[in-house]
């Protein structure tokens, strides 16, 4: 009869022999999933952002008279910003929760199809186009939403006054 200490052993054994495996396909999983993120420019995702901070420092200075010869201070504190931002969402901080998000949502195999799609020159050329299709389709949308604020606004007035009606 094995002894306790053998059989776990060879348990451990039995154990160890699938889960290598497993972790070599994690690891292919996450380097396909970091892959197209590269690809996909994931890395530029929080520029808007930053943009729009110098921005709103830029435009404050300006209200607030600044000159050249304050020009020093704004650039200081547009550092500062950039810093905090980059504590919040730098790409140090975006990738490692993105790419888990990217391997939640697709298989190894599917992410390997996205990868090779990206890099062909119909892929290439969706993600020079996309970000310009994107904003041209929310405009449109935001167009076409306009003309039902009012509608959805006498809604909201309605049924204000029912709830009303109904507490009395």
């Amino acid at each position: 009869m094995p002894s306790f200490r053998y059989l776990v052993l060879a348990g451990a054994l039995a154990l160890g022999g699938q889960v290598a495996p497993a972790l070599a396909d994690q690891a292919a999983h996450v380097r396909n999933a970091e892959e197209f993120l590269r690809l996909a420019r994931a890395q530029q995702l929080a520029t808007p952002v930053y943009a729009q901070v110098q921005d709103m420092f830029a435009q404050r200075f300006t209200q607030l008279q600044g000159g050249q010869k304050q020009q020093a201070l704004l650039d200081s504190y547009q550092a500062r910003a950039n810093a905090a931002l980059d504590k919040a969402i730098g790409w140090d901080k975006l990738k490692p929760e993105l790419v888990k998000l990217y391997i939640g949502q697709f298989t190894e195999q599917e992410l390997r199809q996205l990868i090779d799609f990206y890099q062909s020159p119909l892929g290439r050329k969706v993600l020079t186009q996309l970000p310009e299709l994107n904003m041209r389709s929310a405009q449109i949308a935001q167009s076409k939403l306009e003309a039902a604020v009012p509608e959805v606004n006498r809604l909201l007035d309605d049924m204000s006054k029912a709830l009303e009606a109904k507490k009395e």
